[in-house]
């Protein structure tokens, strides 16, 4: 198991992959990605040294990681909801398309012949 690194002034939780290379900004992304049983070594500062986690910040990390989780949780279930409505939405409009193409106009034998009115061109003012 190798050790992640997180750097709290110069790292990120965006692009930081947890090497001394790239660290995390934040213990609980640390957490979050690689789960509570990995080894972390964390320093405040770019000028600090790599030390252990306090059991303190360790258990406020944990608490947080899981923050993440249920919050990435939400998001997935937001977007699956949100595409399964957009593919509802897109059924229904093929449904009606093509219901829309059975449709067939017809002249009603019942009233008069229709006749053309004018030459179709608008009267000059």
């Amino acid at each position: 198991m190798s050790t992640i690194f997180v750097d709290e002034t110069g790292g990120s939780d965006v692009t930081g992959k947890g090497t001394i290379e790239e660290p995390y900004q934040s213990l609980a992304q640390a957490i979050y990605a690689h789960g509570e049983s990995t080894s972390f070594q964390i320093r405040k500062s770019s000028d600090a040294q790599y030390e252990e986690p306090t059991q303190s910040s360790l258990k406020k990390a944990k608490k947080n990681a899981q923050g993440i989780e249920k919050k990435k949780k939400k998001e997935e279930e937001q977007a699956e909801r949100d595409a399964k409505k957009q593919g509802d939405e897109k059924e229904k409009r093929e449904i009606l398309l093509e219901e829309s193409k059975k449709i067939i106009l017809e002249e009603d034998a019942s009233l008069p012949k229709a006749t053309k009115v004018g030459n179709g061109e608008r009267p000059h003012k």
